[in-house]
């Protein structure tokens, strides 16, 4: 996986430049080992709209796609800061953090951003359903904090 997420950090450094704030994997891919496609969260500094948004998107997963052959599937979402600290809130779709995620590239200390989020999770009863299941949210961000904060002072 090392050497995906570096071809994935080295493609989007060079399309989005100076804009690239942060690179998150997320999603089953990440919490269960596979998955149909690979998750990722792209923040950069300012978006000027809903249509600057999806053709971002788009170019990001062209680019992924002819780097890898069409092989992966990727699923792009594309956040600004702004849009990074409305989403961190319990019930968006960061809340799927919780289940696993792993930063990529980061200039924004988002580690820190999404483990105050996961502090809110543990505090609510947060349950959610897709296709692997019914997954017990708050308990999750729990068991995700606390290995995130063992990994923190363990590099320290």
């Amino acid at each position: 996986m090392k050497g995906l997420e570096s071809r994935i950090n080295q493609v989007l450094s060079e399309v989005l430049a100076d804009r690239l704030k942060s690179i998150i994997l997320f999603g089953s891919s990440i919490y269960m080992g596979h998955g149909g496609d690979i998750d990722i969260l792209v923040v950069i500094d300012r978006l000027e709209g809903l249509e600057e948004k999806i053709s971002l998107e788009e170019n990001v997963i062209e680019y992924l796609n002819r780097l890898f052959d069409y092989r992966i599937v990727f699923d792009v979402h594309v956040l600004d800061t702004w849009g990074l600290d409305k989403n961190m809130e319990v019930g968006s779709f960061l809340s799927g953090l919780a289940l696993g995620y792993k930063v990529i590239h980061d200039k924004l200390d988002i580690e820190e951003k999404i483990l105050k989020m996961l502090e809110k999770l543990t505090e609510q009863r947060y349950i959610y359903l897709n296709r692997h299941g019914e997954w017990n949210i708050s308990k999750i961000a729990k068991i995700t904090l606390s290995i995130k904060k063992r990994e923190q002072n363990i590099d320290e």
